[in-house]
Order: structure tokens, then C-alpha cells, then sequence
């Protein structure tokens, strides 16, 4: 014969399982993920033209001597009488630097065992030429005072901020146009800025005919040409 369950114990049961199906379905909802924001990344670059206005160089002596006390005093000698002729042609003292003192052995090897014959002394001093007129008069003063080995020149920029700004500037107007351009290809708009990354750079530009600088008497004539202060963006933006 069977027996069937009390009516108090069918309600029982009913409202336990109704609590735990509605816990389930709440703690489901507590932990679900939010939805990811939907972002399109655009890249942009922006270039600006520049005119140097100073330029680096490097203007090195050596000599040689059997001693090798005597071959440092004579480079020296030599290189104060080039730091002389650059204070002449207008260099401050504050932008010549020294960079490099070196003494080094010379060896004969073509005897059984090498030996050495004498040593040689070079120092190296680091000049930045503010006047960029000058330049040409600059490199003539220390090549006829004794500079043998003579680099340069590196133009560069004395302020370059205002000329990083109108590069970002083009560069993020850049990247919004790209962004523009793929959130219409997928039926969206274009949002706010969610972030920004940025890298700028100064390199060589074009060289223009008549970019040259030629002080009255310069025996070395200077060609500028141009600098490129290059910003490169990356922008997100949010997608509606």
C-alpha cells in the first residue's frame, strides 16, 4: 500500500527549492563579468620643418714622440692653441668641452717581436657653435690652428618645444581622422579620448637650394638644409 507524503512537507520542499533556484540565479548575476568597453586605436605622426640655429662639433690634435709624457704635453700645447682660436672666432668657454685624452703606444712589427717606437697623444674637444653664421669661420679657425681631425658638424635645435607641440598637434589630429575613418567603415562614431601614447624625434629634413651660411671671409661654406621634429601618437577612442 502506499503511502503519500503530508501535504505540510509538499510545501516544504517546494519553497526550499524555489530559495535555491533564486540564490543561484543571484549569485550567477553577482559574478558575471561587466561588458568590455568598445574602443577603436588609431595611429598618427606629424612632422614640422625647422631651420637649425646651432650646430656640434669635434675638433681633435695629435703627436707623437718617443716619451710618452713629452707626446701628451705637445697635444696639449696644441689643443690650447685651438681652444684659443675658437674663443677668438666667438666660442664661449662654457661651450667647449673636452671629450676625449688618450695616450697609446706605436709598435714596429715587422721585427721578430713587436716593439714599441714611440707613443701617440690625442685629445678631442667637443665645441657647440650658438652663432651658426660663424660655423664656417669656426671650422677655418681650428683646422689653421692646428685641429687635424675635425668632425661635425650635428644641427640641432636650441628650443624645440614649441616646434614638439605643433607636431603632436598634427599628430593626434592625424590619428583622429584614421579613427574617424574605421568608425564609419563599421557604422560607429568616434567618442572620447580614452588615452594617448607619444614619441617625438628631431632628425636631418631636406636640404633647399640657398640654405647655406657663408660668414663674410668663410673659407668653409655651411649648408643647413632642414630639421624634422617628428611627433608619433598612438590614440584610443571610444566607439559609439
Amino acid at each position: 500500500m502506499k503511502r503519500r507524503m503530508p501535504l505540510v512537507a509538499l510545501v516544504v520542499t517546494a519553497l526550499t527549492l524555489g530559495a535555491l533556484l533564486v540564490a543561484g540565479c543571484t549569485s550567477g548575476g553577482s559574478t558575471s563579468a561587466a561588458a568590455p568597453a568598445k574602443t577603436v586605436t588609431a595611429s598618427g605622426s606629424g612632422t614640422v620643418h625647422a631651420t637649425p640655429d646651432q650646430a656640434d662639433m669635434s675638433f681633435g690634435v695629435s703627436a707623437t714622440n718617443a716619451n710618452a709624457k713629452k707626446a701628451l704635453d705637445a697635444a696639449s700645447k696644441a689643443v690650447a692653441k685651438v681652444t684659443t682660436a675658437l674663443e677668438k672666432a666667438g666660442i664661449a668657454k662654457e661651450d667647449v668641452q673636452t671629450q676625449n685624452v688618450s695616450v697609446s703606444p706605436n709598435y714596429d712589427y715587422n721585427a721578430a717581436k713587436p716593439t714599441i717606437t714611440g707613443y701617440s697623444a690625442n685629445i678631442t674637444v667637443q665645441v657647440t657653435v650658438k652663432d651658426i653664421g660663424k660655423l664656417g669661420d669656426v671650422i677655418s679657425a681650428a683646422n689653421a690652428a692646428g685641429a687635424d681631425n675635425i668632425q661635425g658638424p650635428s644641427f640641432t635645435l636650441s628650443d624645440d618645444s614649441d616646434l614638439h607641440g605643433q607636431a603632436i598637434d598634427k599628430a593626434v589630429a592625424d590619428a583622429k581622422k584614421r579613427a574617424e575613418a574605421m568608425a564609419k567603415a563599421a557604422g560607429k562614431t568616434v567618442g572620447d579620448v580614452v588615452s594617448i601614447t607619444e614619441a617625438s624625434s628631431v632628425s636631418p629634413g631636406p636640404l633647399y637650394e640657398g640654405d647655406v651660411a657663408r660668414a663674410a671671409g668663410a673659407s668653409v661654406p655651411i649648408s643647413l638644409g632642414q630639421l624634422d621634429v617628428v611627433a608619433e601618437v598612438t590614440v584610443i577612442y571610444e566607439l559609439k
